[in-house]
């Protein structure tokens, strides 16, 4: 699957073209004939790194004035195992040494460019504020009734949206559920392989067996409502790969926009979030965040409270569109 859009020049009603989300092939070959049938637009954005194929090759042929390239992740050569991967990195490194403007997914992973590809002007930042919504009032209300036959009044309850998985070290956090003061109730919501979840059980049978809820997938009204109930978010990523180290979470914002602190694994961008605001704690063995943060737990409220009001998904989009607009003023000329 790719995205390709265009801005097209010179007026007109539509602006933004989105050219077909198809099998990876077609969309190769479609979103060329696109480019090369509209001619007329002025900036290509690439939308990831599937789309710098059929871009280089837009570039070559049509010559837009400004390049935009939205790099998501961050994957490194030499860490991707696959080869479908590794020819998708070659691409898309060369596509940053062509793009006019770079896009990255938080400022970490921006200084990390600049020094990885030796680039004159750090890539813009957009970090992946995101708010949970409910799709509307009826669905809102089933999901308070599913989640509220869950929630149990009397403990801390947890939540983590990162499923059962052990490569984000949910085991660890099981295991060290026996250390937090008080007595808590961990969700673990997503999808998960079967054998992570029969990891996951077997933990929680030895010592918290009735602690421990594996909910599988929600959707958002779910999610949303869930998280609303808890007191904690847990948010960790591995880090054994640039990718997952430099994380650009989505489920840190969707903790604190349903006002609740988080405990994280100590990846940077995690760990930095954590300490410029005091919206929560990274430790990577988990009791020692949750027992800071309930020792102080208005605290802790009070800083999410204020981030969110602070830095809302409408002006992380605004500050985007200035940035691009700065930058795109002189070449554009």
């Amino acid at each position: 699957m790719g995205e390709l859009k265009c801005f097209l020049g010179g007026g007109g009603n539509q602006p933004w073209i989105t050219v077909y989300k198809s099998p990876y092939p077609l969309f190769l070959i479609k979103s060329i004939q696109y480019a090369i049938k509209s001619r007329n637009f002025d900036v290509l954005v690439l939308d990831n790194r599937k789309a710098t194929v059929s871009g280089l090759v837009i570039k070559r042929l049509l010559k837009p004035k400004v390049v935009v390239q939205d790099c998501r992740e961050f994957y490194k050569l030499k860490e991707v195992k696959h080869l479908s991967g590794k020819i998708g990195c070659i691409f898309e490194q060369k596509m940053i040494k062509k793009a006019d403007i770079i896009i990255a997914a938080n400022k970490e992973r921006s200084n990390l460019m600049v020094k990885e590809y030796g680039l004159k002007d750090a890539p813009l930042t957009y970090e992946n504020l995101r708010q949970l919504e409910y799709e509307s009032e009826e669905i809102k209300k089933r999901a308070e009734e599913k989640m509220d036959r869950l929630v149990e009044p009397g403990w801390v309850n947890i939540i983590s949206s990162s499923g059962c998985d052990i490569s984000r070290t949910n085991d660890v956090l099981v295991r060290n559920l026996k250390n937090v003061n008080k007595r808590v109730k961990l969700y673990l919501v997503g999808d998960s392989n079967e054998k992570d979840v029969s990891t996951i059980k077997t933990l929680a049978k030895k010592d918290f067996v009735n602690s421990v809820v594996i909910t599988g997938r929600l959707n958002q009204s779910e999610l949303k409502y869930l998280i609303s109930r808890c007191d904690i978010g847990i948010v960790n990523y591995g880090q054994y790969d640039t990718n997952n180290k430099y994380c650009a979470s989505g489920k840190l914002f969707e903790f604190i926009y349903e006002g609740i602190p988080v405990v994280t694994t100590t990846n940077p961008p995690l760990k930095n979030t954590c300490e410029d605001y005091s919206v929560g704690i990274a430790d990577d063995d988990y009791h020692n965040g949750i027992n800071i943060i309930l020792s102080n737990y208005d605290y802790y409220k009070s800083n999410v409270l204020k981030f969110a009001d602070e830095h809302s998904v409408e002006a992380n989009d605004k500050q985007l569109v200035e940035n691009l607009n700065g930058r795109m003023g002189g070449l554009m000329k």
